[in-house]
C-alpha cells in the first residue's frame, strides 16, 4: 500500500523535524509549514503562509494524488521512544485491514482527546464512531477538498472523514496498543473554529448522521401505561414492538385484559408488531428476562434499527428529553448509552426517594439508546449499578446526567397492584406475610404514610416515599415533574 504521510506544523519545528525522522525512513513524508517564525527548515519542508488546517488539509488531498492511504500527524504530538518503534509497523498492518478506513494511535490520558481517542485496556484496534485530526490516517478515497472561504481552521475535516467511512462500510478504528500525547493546550481558537465548522458542516448533504431508532417494550402486566408511554415519543421511533407472554416466568397465565390492551395498541398501529416470548422453564425468571429483552434487541437489529432501546411497560419518557438525548446519539454515535431514574408510588406525585440507589449510595442506571448489535448479559459486573437483567456489553458507555434526560419509573403506579407482585420474577424472594405488607401499604396509601413497604425491601425494611414537592434540596421538582397527560 502506497502511504503519503504529512506532517502539519506551525511553531513547533521540533516535534515536526521528529515526525519526519520516523515516516520519512517507510514513507513519502512532507512537513507542510504553515508560516511558522522562524520558518522550520530541513529535508521534506514545504513551506506555505499561515493557510491553517483546513489549507493544509486541501495541500495534503492535492499532494498525495496516487497514493492509496493519506496520514495527517500534527506537530504538536508527543511520542516516546518505545511507542516510535511500534506506530510505523502497526500503521503497516491497519493499511492491510481491508474493513479498515481511519485508523488512529490511542491517546494518553493526561492530553487532549475525544472520549473515544483516550487509551484503554487490551493492545487491540477497537472500533469507535469517530476520532480528532491530530493524527489520522486515511483511505484517499475518503477525502475531499475544504472550502476554505468557510472553514480555514479545518475543524470537522476529521469528523466527515470518519463519517464518510462509516457510510462505506468502514470501520474508524483507535489503536490502544500505541499510546501518543496531544497537548491540551494546543489547538485554535474554539468558539471560532466551531463557527466556522457550522457554516462548513450546512453545505455538506451528507455531514448530518441518519440513525434508525428501535422501541421493545416488556411486559407481562402493566400494559395500562403502555399507550401514554408510546404516544409521548411515537414521532422519535421507527419501529416499536412488544415483548409479550401468555404466561409469566414462574408460568403464571396472563390476564386476558392484558392481552387484549397490547393487541389494540396493534391493531389501532400504535405498536408495529407482537413478539411472544415463550417461557423457559429450566431457566431461573430473572435469566429469562434477559433472553426476552434480548430477543427485543436481535428483532429490530433485523429490522435495520442502528439504536434500540429496551424499555418496561411502566417506563416513561417525556418527548423533549428524549429527542435531546436522541440527537446527542445521532451527533455522536456513542456505542451505549445510560441514563438514571426515579421511582413513582401510587401515582405521579409520589416519589420512592431511595430505591433507586444501590447500597453503596450510587445512583442506578438503566441503558437507553444502544447499538442494535450489542446484547444483555445477565448480572455483568458494570461500573453503574443497574437491573442484573439488562446490563449491556459494551466497555464504552456514555451516561446522560439526570438533568439531560430522567426515565420516570412507574413502578409502582397500577390498576392492581397484587398482579404485579404476584408475578414479580423475584417473587419466589418474599413470604406471604411480605405480599400482604406490600399490598397492605399500597392500597391504604392517602400521601400522609412516610414509609412503604415494596418488593425490593420485603426484608423487614421500607423505603421512604416524599411527595415532589417536598423534595428540596434532594432533588428538584423538574427533574422528577408530573408525567403530562
Amino acid at each position: 500500500m502506497n502511504i503519503s504521510v504529512f506532517i502539519f506544523n506551525y511553531n513547533k519545528n521540533e516535534g515536526a523535524r521528529m515526525w519526519y525522522d520516523i515516516m520519512s525512513k517507510h514513507f513519502n513524508t512532507r512537513i507542510l509549514d504553515s508560516g511558522s517564525e522562524p520558518p522550520c527548515h530541513g529535508e521534506g519542508v514545504v513551506r506555505y503562509p499561515n493557510i491553517y488546517y483546513g489549507g493544509m488539509f486541501n495541500e495534503a488531498m492535492r499532494l498525495s494524488d496516487g497514493s492509496d492511504w493519506v496520514c495527517i500527524i500534527t506537530s504538536d504530538l508527543v511520542i516516546n521512544d518505545a511507542n516510535k518503534e511500534r506506530i510505523v509497523s502497526r500503521m503497516l498492518e491497519a493499511v492491510k485491514i481491508s474493513e479498515i478506513g481511519c485508523y488512529q494511535p490511542s491517546c494518553d490520558k493526561r492530553g487532549r482527546s475525544h472520549s473515544h481517542g483516550y487509551n484503554q485496556p487490551g493492545n487491540t484496534m477497537r472500533r469507535v464512531p469517530y476520532f480528532e485530526g491530530w493524527f489520522h490516517l486515511f483511505r484517499r478515497e475518503l477525502g475531499f477538498n475544504v472550502d476554505l472561504s468557510l472553514n480555514r481552521n479545518g475543524w470537522g475535516t476529521d469528523l466527515y472523514l470518519c463519517k464518510r467511512a462509516i457510510r462505506k462500510g468502514l470501520s474508524n478504528v483507535v489503536d490502544d496498543s500505541v499510546i501518543v500525547l496531544h497537548p491540551s493546550e494546543s489547538g485554535l481558537n474554539p468558539s471560532e473554529s466551531r463557527e466556522q465548522m457550522a457554516k462548513w458542516a450546512a453545505t455538506l448533504p451528507d455531514w448530518e448522521n441518519k440513525i434508525k431508532v428501535g422501541l421493545a417494550i416488556n411486559t407481562f402486566e402493566g400494559t395500562e401505561h403502555i399507550e401514554s408511554i408510546v404516544r409521548e415519543i411515537r414521532s422519535s421511533i421507527d419501529e416499536v414492538v412488544i415483548l409479550m407472554q401468555t404466561e409469566s416466568y414462574l408460568g403464571i397465565p396472563a390476564d386476558e385484559a392484558d392481552i387484549k390492551e397490547v393487541k389494540t395498541l396493534k391493531r389501532i398501529g400504535l405498536v408495529d408488531e407482537i413478539i411472544y416470548f415463550p417461557r423457559i422453564p429450566y431457566m431461573p425468571p430473572r435469566e429469562q428476562e434477559t433472553v426476552k429483552r434480548n430477543q427485543g434487541m436481535c428483532y429490530l437489529q433485523q429490522k435495520g434499527c442502528d439504536y434500540v432501546i429496551v424499555t418496561d411497560s411502566d417506563e416513561f419518557y417525556t418527548k423533549a428529553q428524549f429527542d435531546y438525548a436522541k440527537n446527542y446519539v445521532r451527533e455522536w454515535l456513542p456505542e451505549a448509552t445510560y441514563c438514571y431514574y426515579i421511582n413513582y408510588y401510587k401515582d405521579d406525585q409520589h416519589i420512592l426517594l431511595d430505591d433507586c440507589f444501590c447500597e453503596r449510595g450510587m445512583q442506578r442506571g438503566v441503558p437507553f439508546l444502544c447499538k442494535s448489535g450489542l446484547r444483555f448479559q445477565f448480572s455483568l459486573p458494570t461500573s453503574i449499578p443497574s437491573d442484573l437483567t439488562r446490563r449491556i456489553a459494551s466497555g464504552n458507555i456514555t451516561v446522560f446526567q439526570s438533568n439531560t434526560i430522567q426515565m420516570r419509573h412507574y413502578s409502582y403506579v397500577r390498576k392492581n397492584i397484587r398482579k404485579k407482585v404476584k408475578v414479580w420474577s423475584l417473587r419466589s424472594g418474599f413470604s406471604g406475610e411480605d405480599f400482604d405488607s406490600i399490598v397492605r401499604d399500597y392500597e391504604s396509601f392517602d400521601g400522609s404514610q412516610r414509609f412503604v413497604s415494596v418488593p425490593h425491601k420485603a426484608y423487614g425494611n421500607k423505603v421512604e416515599v416524599l411527595h415532589i414537592n417536598e423534595l428540596g434540596d434532594v432533588y428538584s421538582k423538574e427533574m422528577f415533574g408530573a408525567r403530562r397527560g
